[in-house]
């Protein structure tokens, strides 16, 4: 049985901050409230790519006073009226959405996908099975 590994990391430290384990059929999105329940001290932004734009995640994260960065898949349409996220709406759709990114620091997610890859060099070895 397959299964995955999803981890909250701390781009600063690289220190994970937050791990959970689920079924290879659970989305990504469908754990970042799992994740979040997890955490015992305030974050502050939550980077993610556009899998999470859903609006349980961006709830989770509202509700907790997160403010999320999260970029919209491509043929998403407006949420409410001043929702925060019909400002990375409208950046996509006048294609300016590098601008929106830089605006809010969301390059800094790939610091946490370095810490994820060399996590995962860390433990594939010891959960791969071999014949």
């Amino acid at each position: 049985m397959w299964c995955k590994l999803h981890l909250a990391v701390d781009v600063s430290t690289h220190e994970v901050i937050a791990a959970e384990v689920s079924l290879v059929s659970v989305g990504d999105n469908e754990v970042l409230p799992i994740l979040r329940n997890l955490l015992r001290r305030k974050i502050q932004p939550v980077s993610a790519d556009g899998s999470f734009d859903t609006r349980v995640c961006h709830h989770v994260l509202k509700s907790r006073e997160i403010t999320p960065s999260i970029p919209p898949r491509t043929d998403v349409g407006f949420w409410e009226e001043k929702d925060p996220r019909n400002e990375a709406v409208k950046a996509l759709k006048e294609d300016k959405l590098a601008e929106w990114k830089e605006d809010r620091s969301y390059h800094k997610r790939s610091l946490a996908e370095i810490a994820i890859f060399f996590y995962k060099q860390l433990l594939i070895p010891k959960f791969t099975l071999h014949n």
